[in-house]
This record gives C-alpha cells, sequence and structure tokens, in this order.
C-alpha cells in the first residue's frame, strides 16, 4: 500500500438545523473506507439519482489498481518490481507512470532539487518506512547518497525509463495521494457529480458546493493546537485540490532533539528549519502534491521565492518563536481572499 503522507487539512461542514416547513434538499451522501494506509471519504450530493453502488466499486477499483502501481510496500506493485530491478537496459512501464516521473522531474528541477522522488535507499536508510526510525551515522549516509538523484534516471520515451545506476529506487508517496484525489475526481465527473469533495489522508479535491449551497470548507490546522488556523471556501466552478504536507506530526526525537520526515535529498538528513507545514492549490492535484513537499523541503525563504517564481498558491506555517503564523504567496493571497478575515493571525508577503 502507498505510504500515508501527513495532511493536515480538514474539512469542516457545518450542520444545517432543522426547520418546519424548509424546501427538501438533496441529502449528502458519503462513501468512506481504508485504502493507502490511511482512510478515505467521498461525500457528494446530485438532484440526479446516481448509483452508489456502481460509483463504490469504481471508487474502490481505482484505489487498489493505483495502489498496485505506485504501492512501495507490495512486492509485487509495478513500482517496486522496477525498483528490485538490477539493469542499465531501458525498463518498461505504464505510460500513466513515465508521465507522474515527468511530473517529479519538473518539479525536481524549478526546486532546486529539493524534491526527488529517488530518496526512497533514505527513506529505508532512516527508519521512516518502518516503526523505528533513527539517525543514521554519516558514513551511511554518505554510502546512500550516490544512489539518490533524478539525473540517475533517463526517461527514454513515454513508456521506458532506464537506470544510470543499477541501486537507483524511487518513492512516489509525494505524489500519491495527490494522484489519487484528482483520479476520483475524475470518476466523481464521470458518474454526471457537479457537487462532491474527495478527500484520502487529509489530502482533497472538490467542487461545486454543499446541499445547503455553502461552499466547502477546508481548515488548514494549526500545529500548536490541532485545530484549524485558516478555513478556505473552495470555489464552485472548478475543480480544486487542497494539498498540505507537514512536518510536527511525523518525527521521531533523539537525544533531545526533533527530526522530522522530510528528507533533503541534496544532503541525506532531515530538514531543520522553521517551516514546518505548506499547503498547495491548485487545478492539477498531482503537481499540487509535489510542490507541498518541495517547499517544506526548501526551509521559508526559499520556499517563498519558488512560490512566487513559479506561480504556485500556497500558503506556510512558519515557528516563530513559541508560536506561529501563516505567509501566502501573492497567488495564495489573489485565490483565496477570504483568508483575509484573520489578519492577526495570516501575514502576506
Amino acid at each position: 500500500m502507498l505510504r500515508a503522507r501527513l495532511s493536515t487539512t480538514w474539512l469542516l461542514i457545518a450542520a444545517g438545523a432543522a426547520c418546519a416547513g424548509c424546501t427538501r434538499r438533496p441529502a449528502l451522501e458519503t462513501l468512506t473506507g481504508l485504502a493507502q494506509g490511511t482512510t478515505y471519504t467521498l461525500q457528494w450530493w446530485s438532484e440526479e439519482r446516481v448509483d452508489r453502488s456502481a460509483l463504490a466499486r469504481v471508487v474502490t477499483a481505482e484505489l487498489e489498481r493505483i495502489d498496485a502501481l505506485l504501492s512501495n510496500y507490495r512486492t509485487d506493485s509495478v513500482l517496486e518490481r522496477f525498483n528490485a530491478t538490477r539493469s542499465p537496459d531501458p525498463q518498461a512501464l505504464p505510460a500513466e507512470l513515465v508521465s507522474l516521473l515527468e511530473l517529479a522531474a519538473d518539479v525536481h528541477r524549478a526546486s532546486g532539487g529539493c524534491f526527488d522522488p529517488t530518496v526512497r535507499p533514505l527513506v529505508r536508510l532512516w527508519g521512516f518506512d518502518g516503526d523505528e526510525p533513527h539517525v543514521p551515522t554519516d558514513d551511511a549516509i554518505a554510502a546512500v547518497l550516490p544512489s539518490v538523484g533524478f539525473d540517475k534516471l533517463e526517461i527514454v520515451d513515454a513508456e521506458h525509463v532506464r537506470k544510470l545506476r543499477d541501486d537507483v529506487e524511487v518513492d512516489m508517496a509525494s505524489i500519491g495521494q495527490g494522484y489519487t484525489v484528482g483520479r476520483l475526481s475524475a470518476i466523481a465527473e464521470s458518474f454526471g457529480l457537479k457537487n462532491y469533495l474527495f478527500e484520502i489522508g487529509g489530502e482533497l479535491a472538490g467542487r461545486g458546493s454543499r446541499p445547503d449551497g455553502k461552499s466547502w470548507r477546508v481548515g488548514i490546522e494549526s500545529p500548536d493546537k490541532g485545530t484549524p488556523l485558516a478555513a478556505l471556501n473552495l470555489p464552485t466552478d472548478r475543480v480544486t485540490a487542497v494539498i498540505t504536507s507537514g512536518s510536527y506530526r511525523h518525527f521521531f526525537e533523539d537525544h533531545g532533539h526533533a527530526y522530522g520526515h522530510i528528507l533533503d535529498p541534496r544532503t541525506g538528513r532531515s530538514v531543520e528549519h522553521a517551516l514546518v507545514s505548506v499547503t498547495v492549490t491548485g487545478d492539477a492535484a498531482a503537481r499540487t502534491a509535489a510542490w507541498g513537499t518541495a517547499l517544506l523541503c526548501l526551509g521559508p525563504d526559499a520556499a517563498a521565492e519558488t512560490a512566487e517564481r513559479e506561480h504556485l498558491s500556497a500558503v506556510m506555517i512558519v515557528r516563530t518563536g513559541d508560536s506561529f503564523e501563516l505567509r501566502a504567496s501573492s497567488l495564495f493571497a489573489t485565490a483565496w481572499p477570504t483568508t483575509q478575515n484573520q489578519p492577526r493571525r495570516l501575514k502576506y508577503q
């Protein structure tokens, strides 16, 4: 199964009060389940009849298909079979996976190498793919780093990828769940749904509104209290993904020092800076997810500069002494003006 990446977005739904004589609204329907090492929820409503059983079957089948494609926890997945192959020859891969690797290559270049799915050997070295994470020795990191780097993969064509080192391994967890919410949104659309929200592991994509006509609301969690620090009203006229990457929950302590799960592939070490969470919004869920990880790796100053240069809608939670503040890119400030209702907690740069 895909590893559940940390995400700190919340779905906020206000319960409507019952009233006599109110016009009957379509009911909000929900599908929930387990997938990719976490939970998922699909909520929707429609004035037209939707075959719930058929929708559930297609959703389940797609979740299983993506898991069989991208999981690092299944030795039989397409990705893990690629990782296990030790050969310099071009390997045939599904065009879908090659397309995701091309996306990763784009974000890798634009982030100065901070985003890099070949980080898999480092994830294993630090133990973040298991139950006992630990700080590896300098020698162990130095021994693994030569196998890390997107320059050690060659995308030959739309269906072939070649390893330039036979020990290169790929981890798609930073894209996988974002890609999943995008795929499930497409399925919802294929069933004629225009008002829905899909969430997996805290990563969301949706469009339309709730049955009462109000927007879907998504909360960005505060690292210190676990409550929403800001709330976003999703646009009603288009599909929008909201993807959050955070370092303040998935961490371990060693000799009084906290080490987060975000690893800088350039150094082989856990990142150490004041940026603790990044939320990126956009219409392309997989790309949005990749940039969430990339910005979190870069740190507050470089992330802010990169978000402006790449025209990203991003809001960052930065630790400032014993508190936190939100810093938003200019595109985020334009796209989500209602968050300015919280001026004491939201800082625009």
